[in-house]
């Protein structure tokens, strides 16, 4: 028995020696699907997040590491974080949007802009005094930020100046991460930053089964309009002060237009964020737009036309299909199409084909509504 047992102690000690060590430190580069704004590499018992562009301009890249129990070795530059964290405070509706669709809610204790949230659920916490309103970029109350001293502070930047007060909550003794899922150009990659927040609670399965959800019904919307022939010409904004700002054709709203089968006016432009444009350059590329879409806080098309006497001639005022994407608007003038539409894209998908191709899909519309 001695002689049959030895060879294979041999071989248990040799599948537990330093190569079968080695490859289990070896990182695995979790698979994202739309995300291109960071990456996470999952190590034995720590997980290392790297955000691309924290926003555009930005060259350094800002790196995370998530460890569970005992601090990792090297990584000196990079912020430490202990997960599963207990708290956050959220500096953008859209984190807030994605700690509730983990049903994490209970742990955000301060927040920015709580006046504009559409959420029952975090209304009621900001009702309760249990989340802390502490002020937007310009103005952030720091004092309450320090008492409440959550395990997170999530924020973003919009340039260089945004180092300002992300500088003043590391100085403060702040653990600050940054969230850049606006930067993303397709709805799905906005969606997947599910991902990322809820890394630093250790959810991650709940967050896949939660994307994979997403990304399925709005693979299966994109489906009906595949092979539609007819796609309506569509345009977005309003003018102001003698410019007219539109979705560059690159951008998340430009793909929006095109998996729900319209023709977005300017979807051969390369842009990935808003396109200024003359309102002379605008009155004549879509007049004879069949659609017209987000006019910002304008709420009736008598505004509109108000704004500007020369806007009643469009085609899309004439017959009527003019929609804007503020149906569910707080009296703050909050907008859940920028909160929760960041999560559910597909929400977003389907009123655009109900409103393009109303035939193809049975559906009441969540985030548009039609100007009267």
């Amino acid at each position: 028995m001695k002689v049959w047992c030895l060879p294979t102690l041999i071989l248990f000690l040799i599948s537990c020696g330093p190569e079968s060590i080695k490859k289990e430190e070896q990182e695995v580069i979790i698979k994202l699907d739309y995300a291109e704004g960071f990456s996470i590499e999952e190590k034995h018992n720590f997980k290392i997040i790297t955000i691309k562009d924290a926003w555009l301009g930005e060259t350094n890249s800002q790196q995370y590491v998530l460890y569970r129990d005992s601090l990792p070795n090297g990584y000196k530059d990079a912020v430490k974080v202990k997960i599963p964290i207990k708290s956050i405070a959220c500096l953008s509706l859209t984190h807030m949007a994605f700690v509730e669709a983990l049903g994490l809610e209970n742990t955000i204790l301060a927040a920015s802009g709580c006046n504009y949230t559409n959420s029952p659920k975090i209304k009621s916490l900001v009702q309760s005094n249990k989340i802390a309103e502490v002020g937007d970029e310009q103005s952030i109350n720091y004092e309450i930020l320090v008492e409440k001293n959550p395990s997170i502070v999530m924020a973003y930047g919009i340039d260089e100046s945004s180092l300002t007060y992300i500088n003043k909550l590391n100085q403060l003794g702040l653990t600050t991460v940054l969230n850049a899922e606006y930067m993303e150009t397709h709805p799905l990659g906005k969606a997947e930053w599910i991902k990322f927040v809820a890394a630093f609670y250790d959810a991650d399965d709940m967050a896949d089964s939660i994307f994979e959800n997403t990304k399925q019904e709005y693979l299966s919307l994109i489906k009906l309009t595949r092979n539609i022939e007819n796609r309506p010409t569509v345009f977005v904004g309003m003018p102001w002060n003698g410019s007219w700002y539109v979705a560059g054709g690159k951008s998340f709203q430009a793909q929006l237009f095109k998996d729900a089968g319209g023709e977005y006016l300017w979807s051969d432009n390369n842009e990935k964020s808003s396109v200024i444009k003359s309102k002379e350059v605008v009155y004549d590329e879509a007049f004879d737009a069949m659609f017209w879409l987000n006019q910002n806080s304008y709420t009736s098309i008598s505004a509109i036309i108000e704004h500007d006497d020369r806007l009643k001639n469009f085609k899309s005022i004439k017959k009527g299909s003019i929609y804007n994407n503020d149906k569910r608007i707080n009296v703050f003038s909050g907008n859940d199409y920028w909160e929760s539409a960041t999560v559910y894209p597909q929400r977003v998908l389907k009123d655009l084909i109900k409103i393009f191709h109303p035939d193809l899909i049975e559906h009441k519309l969540y985030y548009y509504r039609k100007m009267e």
